[in-house]
């Protein structure tokens, strides 16, 4: 993100860094060259000024590059801390005694950072246990030596100082320095430990600002273990060197890893354009993907395809199979980028959540992949499309089977029994006709009757598989008369007289006639209302009520047998079901005009 993106408030918390640093350094520079007891001053000064302004400003570009990290702000609190430690070489009694009481925080801000790269954030109980510990040791421990230790003649008066008791400073004092020493440890084994679990995206990202803060801390826990050992002066005086040397060397490892982030960036996008023809002449996911993830370094690297609303359901992402997927959530270790073509998204590349600090290598991998990209996306719609047709036609296949076991039940239960009946009563009434002729009429009446039973269950039979009025006398009527069966009061509006063509015509009234079945059971609504109209060339159905809405289209059987039914028509069906706002249920089948 660039400084652009910045909130005011971060943008006016990086001024104020920014300012604080110049008077950070203008303290810097009268404390130490007025001081009384500092020496080499020039030294010092070159020291304290470059690992300051170095942490200060690189702190501050950091937090501009990515706002939404707090590395860049532990990065400047390190170089403001380390302008704060001048303060021992003040003369006034206050300031010197602030200065020694400060003069380790800039270590364990560091440190801090070091564990938080390149977020800010520390990941683990086990970390912030331990960065609450270090914080607590560079605070409470100087504290507590300083109330017990006066400073040697030549060195201003320690104002903290309650009753000297050398022997119980000599035991803080080592104390410290063992404490410290375990500190430098342990920040080398967690930094070692976090580059051995990191994955190879992570590693490209850490490699330069870690492996500045191994060598660092460790160079801190050799000065610190001479010290406890009581090595040579002359050798301990190399050990700071180098470890002043390294610890000022961080900042320009995080400039330096952001100057290879940019070459790299060239480089992969290159390599990514050249390897794309080679995945296009493939024809292959498979190969597509690899050149995404040889560029971005991610072996794990994957791709999810933006399906439309209206290719097969909702809009929604897909593998290049056209099986769904699902895109990883925060804190899961992945995350993805959504790749945009002329403003319109094609897919989402999903990678290693470390990636996530190079935006702009990923957004240019997109980028320069969007039209390879945009043909597989295609290539996985056509898969998505034909995988529902089939889905579809076994839907349908099944429909059919199950209603034509219900009118094989529907016949045995019903008319056939009739039939089976009249055969018996007739057969009875023919052996009656000589013996007793009114007994045979009777029979004969009684087997009109169940003649006229059969003929009637035959026709409701019929009925519920295609209307005959709907045949013979078109939508309109035939509406009109499920309307007029319907539990609630139901309106018709705008239905055309004119007839349409039998499927449109069949395809409309079953959707009404689920619609309102679904009224009548669900809805809890007080009347309905159907819509017909002819616009563009298709047939448009509405069917609208005020009941309690919150209907789920993918819940029931029956709208997914009418969404088949109209998508063997090029028909399309839509539900808009808000909770409490009623239901309108809308299909759009196309017509010859």
């Amino acid at each position: 993100m660039s400084p652009a993106g910045l909130t005011p408030a971060k943008r006016a918390a990086i001024t104020a860094i920014g300012f604080a640093g110049v008077l950070g350094a203008a303290w810097t520079i009268v404390a130490v060259l007025t001081s009384e007891h500092t020496s080499p001053k020039w030294l010092v000064l070159a020291l304290m000024l470059t690992i300051g302004g170095s942490f200060t400003a690189t702190g501050m570009y950091a937090w501009a590059r990515r706002p939404d990290s707090w590395f860049g702000l532990q990065l400047s609190l390190v170089g403001l801390t380390t302008f704060l430690t001048a303060l021992s070489a003040s003369d006034d009694d206050l300031l010197f005694t602030l200065g020694v009481l400060v003069g380790s925080l800039s270590s364990a801000v560091m440190i801090h950072a070091l564990l938080g790269f390149p977020t800010g954030r520390l990941r683990s109980r086990g970390e912030r246990a331990y960065v609450g510990a270090v914080y607590a040791l560079c605070t409470v421990g100087p504290l507590a030596l300083l109330l017990v230790t006066a400073p040697a003649p030549d060195l201003p008066r320690n104002v903290l100082l309650v009753e000297e008791n050398a022997r119980l400073g000599d035991v803080i004092d080592a104390i410290l320095r063992g404490g410290s020493l375990a500190a430098a440890i342990g920040a080398v084994a967690l930094l070692v430990l976090r580059w051995q679990r990191a994955t190879i995206p992570e590693r490209r990202l850490l490699a330069p600002v870690l492996w500045s803060g191994v060598a660092t801390t460790g160079a801190l826990a050799l000065s610190l273990a001479g010290q406890m050992l009581d090595l040579p002066g002359r050798l301990l005086n190399v050990f700071d060197f180098i470890g002043l040397f390294l610890f000022g060397s961080i900042p320009l490892a995080f400039v330096t890893g952001i100057v290879r982030q940019n070459l790299s960036r060239g480089h992969s996008v290159g390599r990514l354009v050249s390897r794309l023809g080679a995945a296009q002449a493939g024809r292959g996911a498979a190969s597509l993907r690899d050149a995404l993830a040889i560029a971005l370094h991610d072996r794990s690297l994957s791709i999810a395809y933006w399906m439309p609303a209206g290719t097969g359901g909702e809009g929604r992402y897909v593998d290049a199979a056209g099986q769904p997927v699902a895109l990883p959530r925060p804190g899961s270790g992945r995350s993805f980028t959504e790749v945009e073509r002329e403003g319109r998204k094609v897919a989402a590349i999903v990678h290693d959540g470390s990636l996530d600090e190079e935006p702009e290598l990923v957004q240019a991998a997109g980028a320069a992949a969007a039209l390879a990209l945009e043909n597989e996306r295609l290539d996985a719609e056509l898969r998505v499309q034909i995988a529902e047709v089939r889905a579809s036609r076994a839907r349908l296949l099944d429909v059919v089977t199950r209603e034509r076991r219900r009118i094989e039940r529907d016949l045995h239960d019903g008319a056939q029994q009739r039939l089976v009946a009249l055969a018996l009563t007739l057969g009875i009434a023919e052996q009656q006709v000589g013996a007793d002729p009114e007994q045979a009429k009777a029979l004969i009446r009684e087997a009109r009757d169940e003649a006229r039973l059969a003929l009637e269950e035959l026709r409701e039979l019929a009925r519920g598989i295609h209307p005959a009025i709907l045949t013979d006398r078109g939508l309109r009527p035939a509406l009109e008369a499920l309307a007029s069966r319907a539990p609630l009061p139901v309106a018709l509006a705008d239905v055309p007289e004119e007839r349409l063509p039998p499927p449109v015509e069949g395809a409309a009234y079953f959707v009404v006639a689920e619609a309102l079945a679904n009224v009548a059971k669900y809805a809890e609504a007080s009347h309905a209302e159907v819509i017909v109209q002819r616009l563009n060339g298709h047939a448009v159905v509405e069917v609208r009520d005020d009941g309690v809405g919150g209907a789920d289209p993918a819940s029931g059987s029956g709208l997914r047998g009418l969404e088949d039914r109209l998508s063997a028509l090029d028909g399309r069906l839509a539900v808009f079901s808000p909770s409490g706002r009623g239901t309108t249920i809308r299909a759009e089948i196309p017509c010859a005009s």
